[in-house]
């Protein structure tokens, strides 16, 4: 599951889900082999109620998390572009290289 999608459901189940709605998210995770976060989201289930305050700050870290990857993926991104520029060689491996890189935005 992309993390802006968790971060969208996270979003809405702290505005207007319930302890079962966050219990699934938890679930399907845990089957997709996102054990952390997986954790996290049944961590803010107690006693059927939901921590609608800890789901949120789950969200907004996630969200931090994809914005300084996408800020680092960026920084590689243009590193690599001039260092191949540069190379005479290098100009001909560019468009391979930025479809690579492309797939990170």
């Amino acid at each position: 599951m992309l993390a802006t999608a968790i971060c969208e459901e996270i979003e809405l189940i702290a505005e207007a889900g319930d302890a079962e709605d966050a219990l699934d998210l938890s679930r399907r995770l845990a089957r997709e082999t996102d054990t952390t976060r997986a954790v996290a989201v049944r961590r803010t289930v107690s006693k059927g109620q939901v921590d609608r305050a800890a789901l949120r700050q789950l969200g907004l870290g996630i969200a931090e998390e994809v914005a300084r990857s996408q800020l680092w993926a960026a920084r590689e991104f243009r590193a690599l572009t001039r260092e191949m520029a540069a190379d005479p060689i290098g100009a001909s491996i560019l468009a391979r290289a930025a479809g690579e890189a492309g797939r990170l935005f």
